[in-house]
Parts: structure tokens; C-alpha cells; sequence
């Protein structure tokens, strides 16, 4: 992506600054989830229902999705956004393929080493699986939305300007799966090598966004990697 350099902008303070972003869209997403659970309650109705923890997802993601373009907006930063080209949609396909392999991959290391958490989405899902098809649906009309532009868009377009696009990529990817976290239960030491994997994760949408300089590619290959994970769960569950 053509982007230069800041040479004004200090990056251990960009750094600061990225990091309490993180922590700002953490922060709005619960106080959203917290906006939409309190009418919930108020009305009587059950909180374990389906539909009901779609829509607090949903809730937070709105918060991620509003803390992402408000930043983007105050630093003035563009972030090109386009119907992907002939050749990006050949870029996309090969990302969905990477990611999943590199997911499986990893998965399967993660097993054998026994660091696998439990995994609050698992739980729901064994007491309803349309939970899973609920979260594919919103996965493609908001999760990879409102985290692309949050993670790639505003985080490695703003560490960009100013440490170059590799540590960019790496920085933002790690505070992308850190993010993640509260989706697992358990042992610290599971916790961390999932979110290590969601890491991995986030820098192939990282480096989608570089290469190709459209926001579109890294939301439509997260969107599909969402949807073939939740799906074949659902399938097997």
C-alpha cells in the first residue's frame, strides 16, 4: 500500500495510542452489550435465548464498528474501501484457503499439545447450534466489518504511518487476537496460544490489506473464513 511514513509521529507513542484504542473498543463494546441486555431483562425476556445472544454480539460489534470509524475520522486517514477487482477476488480466494489451512494447521498443533480452551461460543452452541448460523450471518454483515476497519483499517493504518508496514501488520495482529480472549475459558496458558492463533490469523488479513490497498479484501476473506468455521460446526454438530 502506498502509504509514507510520519517521521513526526513517535512510535512508541503511536504504539500507546493504538493499544488504548484496544482497550476504548473494549470498553464501548461491553457498555453496548450492557445497552442492549438491560431492555432484555426489563421485558422479561430470556437471556439464553438464541436470538437474544446474536444480538448482544451484535451490540459489541457495533461498538468496535463506531470506535474504528470515529478514529478514522479524527486522524483524517484514509482507508480505501472498493468492489474488489477480477484479480483481488483471485487474491481473496487464495486468503480464504491460507487462513484456513494455517487455522487447521494450527488447531491440530494446539491439540496434540493440549492448549486448547474451552470456548464460550462452543458452550451456547451445545445448547442451540443455530447459535452458529446466527454468528455466520452476522460475521459477513457486521463482525468482519466492524473489525477489519477497527484492526486493519484505523490500528495498522495509523502504526503504518508510522513504523512501516511488517511491524504494523504484526502489532495490529496481535492486539486483534488479544481482543478475542474473553471468547475462551479455562487455563491462562490455552487462552494465550489461542489468541496466538487468532494472531496468525489477523496477519494474513494484514498483509491482504497491504498488498492489495483495499479494506473490501481483508472483510470479505475474514467474512468467508468466519462463515466456513461456523458452518461446518453447525454441519457437525
Amino acid at each position: 500500500m502506498a502509504e509514507q511514513q510520519h517521521p513526526t509521529l513517535n512510535p512508541w507513542r503511536t504504539g500507546l495510542e493504538v493499544v488504548g484504542l484496544t482497550v476504548l473498543a473494549l470498553v464501548i463494546s461491553i457498555v453496548g452489550g450492557v445497552a442492549f441486555i438491560v431492555p432484555v431483562l426489563v421485558l422479561g425476556f430470556d437471556v439464553a435465548a438464541t436470538a437474544v445472544l446474536v444480538g448482544l454480539t451484535a451490540a459489541g460489534q457495533v461498538g468496535l464498528l463506531v470506535v474504528g470509524y470515529a478514529f478514522v475520522r479524527r486522524r483524517r486517514m484514509e482507508v480505501p474501501f472498493a468492489t474488489p477487482s477480477r484479480a483481488q477476488w483471485r487474491t481473496i480466494a487464495v486468503g480464504v484457503v491460507v487462513a484456513l489451512l494455517a487455522a487447521i494447521g494450527f488447531s491440530t498443533l494446539l491439540t496434540r499439545l493440549n492448549l486448547v480452551p474451552e470456548s464460550v461460543i462452543g458452550e451456547t452452541a451445545a445448547v442451540d447450534p443455530t447459535f452458529l448460523l446466527g454468528l455466520a450471518v452476522l460475521s459477513v454483515l457486521l463482525v468482519a466489518p466492524a473489525e477489519e476497519l477497527l484492526f486493519r483499517g484505523a490500528i495498522q493504518g495509523r502504526l503504518r504511518q508510522s513504523v512501516g508496514p511488517v511491524p504494523a501488520i504484526a502489532i495490529a495482529s496481535l492486539l486483534f487476537g488479544s481482543i478475542h480472549v474473553a471468547n475462551y475459558t479455562g487455563k491462562v496458558a490455552p487462552i494465550l496460544a489461542t489468541s496466538l492463533l487468532l494472531a496468525v490469523i489477523g496477519a494474513i488479513f494484514g498483509t491482504l490489506y497491504e498488498r492489495t490497498g483495499n479494506l473490501a479484501v481483508p472483510i470479505v476473506v475474514h467474512a468467508a473464513y468466519n462463515v466456513v468455521l461456523l458452518v461446518t460446526a453447525f454441519v457437525a454438530s
